[in-house]
């Protein structure tokens, strides 16, 4: 009986153990859920951060200077090529921004007129104008009430804050990413200090892990970016689309999100080539579908042979998950979100738990 009791005592302290641990974590992913947006704005300081320094580490190879003064250098280099590109082009591309602005809508106003002429497209067009209709009875009701003004000026204040919230990210990110860049042993040693002395030496190694993994991938993001948005420039100046310096840099830029990026980035250059005529649109079309099938087949596998390479599947997945979870910036991050998973993956769960020999991202740069 006496050992029964003790069997029993024994199941339920196990039981309690486990149920303890299944509200942990279920309480940590709430939580983390509930601060999502604050973690990926600390993900994007780590991003910049890891620029930052990869940048300076270049430097330290060829000058012998200590960590602090490359990174004031890789700053003073930022600042110059910022000025020096705002003075030769800054005046130029705001003319085009503005311009940009001012054709889209009036394209998007002559393709949803196209659009209408067709027999399916004008059955497409009923149902939009049905749901503005709906929407505009919410309003007049009182059930769906709004401040926004209507029309162009609602649209342009919508985009105005938009811009707003995006700059106030954008700088604290950067904010964030230099007191990285600046002391980073002590946010190293922060997040050691909550784990065992043995764990956190690996903990350490899987940190500097990611960071050099990071910056492996970011070395050939650039390059493929700075790549696509110079031959679509130079193929739009071809063709005779307008604004084609904008254009390019909007692919250029598009790069970085994956998968969808580069079809997003080729809308207003399409759009801005049916101002023009049908022929210019589709030399547009082919000039955007060469540029992306030549990055995705020869470029990205060539660059991936000196970077981290990426499997596609893991890109798509990536994609979907942290979208989910994340919305847009999950997309956005969502490559480099997955490349700290491999290296996370391969050093604590396939070496540590399984035991078994894998090629971390990362793991032999220096």
């Amino acid at each position: 009986m006496a050992n029964r009791n003790k069997r029993d005592g024994v199941n339920a302290t196990v039981i309690a153990q486990y149920t303890l641990v299944v509200l942990g974590v279920l309480v940590t992913t709430a939580i983390l859920f509930f601060i999502r947006d604050a973690l990926l704005i600390a993900f994007g300081g780590v991003i910049f951060a890891v620029i930052i320094n990869g940048f300076a580490r270049v430097i330290r190879r060829f000058i012998p200077i200590s960590r602090g003064w490359s990174i004031a250098a890789v700053g003073v280099i930022i600042l110059l090529f910022i000025g020096s590109f705002g003075f030769f082009f800054g005046s130029q591309i705001i003319e085009e921004v503005d311009q940009l602005t001012e054709k889209l809508p009036q394209q998007i106003s002559q393709l949803r007129e196209t659009i209408s002429d067709w027999p399916v497209g004008d059955q497409l067009m009923d149902n939009d104008q049905e749901g503005n209709g709906e929407a505009a009875e919410q309003d007049e009701n009182g059930d769906q009430e709004s401040d926004l003004p209507d029309g162009a000026g609602g649209m342009a204040f919508q985009v105005g804050i938009t811009i707003v919230d995006v700059l106030a990210t954008f700088g604290l990110i950067i904010f964030i990413g230099i007191y990285f860049v600046i002391d980073p042993e002590t946010y190293r040693k922060g997040i050691g200090l909550l784990f065992t002395k043995k764990r956190a030496d690996r903990i350490t190694e899987a940190l500097e892990t990611c960071g050099n993994a990071l910056w492996s991938w970011l070395s050939g993001q650039f390059i493929a970016m700075a790549a696509v948005g110079v031959v679509v420039t130079a193929g739009l100046m071809i063709i005779g689309v307008p604004l084609a310096l904008v254009l390019g840099i909007i692919a250029g830029l598009s790069e970085f999100i994956p998968i969808i990026g580069p079809w997003i980035g080729a809308v207003p250059g399409l759009l801005l080539a049916l101002s023009v005529d049908a022929k210019t649109a589709l030399y547009t079309a082919i000039l955007y579908v060469v540029v992306q099938q030549i990055e995705s087949n020869i470029m990205t596998p060539l660059i991936q042979q000196h970077m981290v390479h990426i499997p596609p599947a893991v890109v798509v997945l990536s994609v979907v998950a942290f979208g989910l979870l994340f919305g847009i910036a999950g997309i956005i991050l969502a490559t480099p979100l997955a490349v700290i998973a491999m290296v996370l993956v391969g050093m604590f769960y396939i070496q540590d738990v399984l035991g078994k020999e894998v090629k971390i991202p990362g793991k032999d740069k220096s």
